[in-house]
């Protein structure tokens, strides 16, 4: 007898479980429908296509290679990609483009760039114009970071924001000196 009441109740206790836990692992999952790039990108330009505000549309490298092979950044001025899950694979993407010769500020913060990311920015020649780069928050390490110091490709930058990246006392000081002539420098 006090197996059945035992084995009942442990019934009723994971019958219960069961309902409470159903619905929540039933909804628990994202229905996620493709997203459309053109109408995103065309919804996100503003100023007569001079700003490309994408921040947190989290469009990925996919995401990255249909903005590149796309017409959107002809007369781009600002790109705004934070917090967009964009890896190495879409800054090499980015750092491959044909150069974008309006182009002042690109932000990229927030991403998960990495070093390969990093120095693939730093080695393109994609941004004649180019005054302002934030990495910030990029996964950066010092090889990454370094890569801007000894680049030498970027004559019109003022401002590089390398914040939250997991650079060395060492490293920081290197790109003080060697990125010394810009207007604000951002390591810590």
């Amino acid at each position: 007898m006090i197996n059945f009441f035992i084995n009942k109740n442990i019934a009723i206790i994971l019958i219960g479980f069961l309902f409470v836990l159903l619905p929540v692992y039933t909804f628990s999952f994202e229905l996620k429908s493709p997203i459309d790039y053109d109408l995103l990108f065309k919804e996100s330009l503003k100023r007569n296509g001079k700003i490309l505000n994408l921040s947190g549309k989290k469009i990925g490298d996919k995401g990255v290679k249909h903005l590149v092979s796309g017409i959107y950044l002809v007369k781009v001025e600002k790109i705004d990609l934070r917090y967009n899950e964009i890896t190495a694979v879409g800054a090499e993407l980015l750092a491959n483009i044909s150069p974008l010769s309006q182009l002042r500020s690109l932000i990229l913060r927030h991403n998960i760039l990495g070093d390969y990311g990093t120095m693939a920015l730093a080695k393109s020649a994609s941004f004649p114009s180019l005054e302002e780069m934030q990495l910030g928050w990029t996964e950066t390490r010092d090889a990454g970071a370094l890569a801007f110091g000894s680049s030498g490709g970027f004559k019109n930058l003022k401002k590089l924001d390398l914040r939250g990246n997991f650079l060395s006392n060492k490293t920081k000081e290197e790109l003080k000196k060697s990125l010394g002539h810009l207007r604000t420098l951002k390591l810590f």
